[in-house]
């Protein structure tokens, strides 16, 4: 028996907007909410944009490789501050696509406005140097200025740079990645060509409703089966009392207050011309025996860029002159995921 139930038009148009902004059917949204609840809808009928760069969002900011000795297009890093992976990781895939900038745009607002990713990361990388930084508006805005940014600083590039966009979802180790090839500037209309989309859970998913609302809102419409997979990973703790090189401090975006907060730094790559300790963090790989072999022989890729990001963990003032110390790395080899780009995520840890 169905119930005779008066439902407020408030919720009505909440649904409504959610199918909209979801590329969903009102059907598919009416019993995704049944199922799920309303706490997830919209709260407010409008256009769906991009949020405002976070308190800790920042970039997009250059970081040169070793330009025109950089041995590969494909040596890029990224540097996510939280990326973990659990015991039981798997991955769940979608289809390639094609979308012009404007329309990656406009489905990383709508993915964005699900509401359930947190800190997230992007490196938009070409062959003499990479637009870093975190959160979607400055992706956007990386995405968009590329090409100018790259031709004014005289950054050699090739005829396709790419970028990896990394995002925690709302629950522990798991994430949401997107990896897309980006062409040179032209007249005609740029289009981001095999955009790609995954999530990593811990553990199989109990139901695959939060995955399948996010990626309908980026544009897929299918979701391919849980798999277990396991990345190759390293790491080293630095002696005590390493400082590092800092080239720059990044601070909160937070306009209220009269000394920002420092929350991370850029600083200079320590494996840069440092063969000791590539070897070291080769020795240190762990990780299944196919992928690690593959980890090992990229694994100069981590001295392919001069400066790395390090998230502080504990923020300050900027006024406040602090000493650094350099704890150390851990980097995990993330190019089984998409089989394309000697990639990494290096994750430099700095206290004070």
């Amino acid at each position: 028996m169905r119930p005779n139930v008066d439902i407020p038009w408030s919720i009505h148009g909440r649904i409504k907007e959610h199918a909209e902004q979801t590329d969903q059917t009102i059907e598919e949204a009416y019993i995704e909410t049944l199922e799920n609840g309303v706490h997830d809808l919209p709260e407010e009928r409008g256009e769906v944009t991009l949020p405002r760069p976070g308190y800790n969002d920042f970039g997009p900011r250059l970081i040169r490789t070793q330009g025109t000795d950089s041995p590969d297009i494909n040596d890029s890093v990224t540097f996510h501050p939280f990326f973990h992976l659990g015991e039981n990781s798997m991955e769940i895939r979608t289809r390639t696509d094609d979308m012009d900038g404007d329309e990656f745009t406009d489905r990383l607002a709508k993915l964005h406005n699900i509401g359930r990713l947190s800190t997230s990361w992007f490196t938009v990388h070409q062959l003499g140097g990479a637009l870093v930084g975190r959160g979607p508006a400055n992706l956007a805005t990386a995405v968009r200025e590329a090409h100018a940014t790259f031709a004014d600083e005289d950054i050699p590039t090739y005829k396709n740079g790419h970028l990896i966009y990394i995002a925690n979802l709302a629950y522990e180790d798991e994430y949401l990645l997107i990896r897309a090839e980006i062409p040179r500037s032209s007249r005609d209309k740029q289009v981001l060509s095999n955009v790609e989309l995954r999530f990593i859970t811990e553990g199989v998913p109990v139901t695959g409703a939060l995955y399948q609302r996010l990626a309908r809102a980026f544009g897929f419409n299918e979701l391919f089966n849980a798999t277990a997979f396991d990345l190759p990973r390293t790491g080293f703790k630095a002696p005590e009392g390493s400082t590092p090189v800092v080239s720059e401090q990044i601070t909160t975006e937070e306009e209220n207050y009269d000394d920002p907060s420092v929350n991370g730094l850029i600083i200079e790559n320590p494996l840069q011309n440092n063969d000791d300790l590539l070897s070291h963090l080769k020795s240190e790989l762990s990780g299944p025996d196919r992928s690690k072999s593959e980890a090992e022989h990229h694994i100069n890729v981590l001295a392919n860029y001069d400066e790395l990001y390090c998230d502080l963990t504990h923020n300050h003032g900027l006024s406040e002159d602090r000493e650094y110390e350099f704890k150390g790395l851990s980097a995990t080899y993330i190019k089984p995921l998409f089989n394309r780009n000697s990639t990494w995520n290096l994750t430099a840890s700095v206290n004070w």
